[in-house]
């Protein structure tokens, strides 16, 4: 299937108006229809009206090789990702810790501020 008439299957899918979509992709309706009867799409344009309509249509493009190659890496990124958490917990309790000597530093300098006045 053309990749316009993709998008118009995913549009139509969405329940969007012609006008609405239109819009949203800085166009005017006649160039929404132009779109739909395309084979070809540019680059830039296919990839805003991913962005408007939450669909990734560059999937129509990608072999079976490719996208079994973008599965595997991100998988690691999964394990980056889980990797990440870890290291962002990690850091929230030394953020807690830092901030309790941070008081604790604060204390005994009032200490040792309220020593030096009784010892005048």
């Amino acid at each position: 299937m053309a990749i316009g008439k993709q998008i118009e299957k995913v549009v139509r899918e969405k329940r969007w108006s012609i006008t609405e979509f239109a819009r949203e992709i800085n166009t005017n309706r006649n160039n929404v229809y132009h779109i739909f009867g395309r084979r070809n799409i540019e680059t830039e344009l296919l990839q805003r009206i991913s962005n408007v309509l939450d669909f990734d249509f560059f999937q129509f493009y990608i072999s079976d090789e490719t996208k079994t190659r973008i599965v595997s890496e991100q998988s690691s990124l999964y394990t980056t990702n889980a990797e990440i958490k870890r290291l962002m917990k990690k850091i929230s309790v030394l953020e807690k810790e830092i901030k309790t000597l941070m008081d604790r530093l604060l204390d005994k300098e009032e200490i040792i501020a309220l020593l030096k006045k009784t010892q005048k």
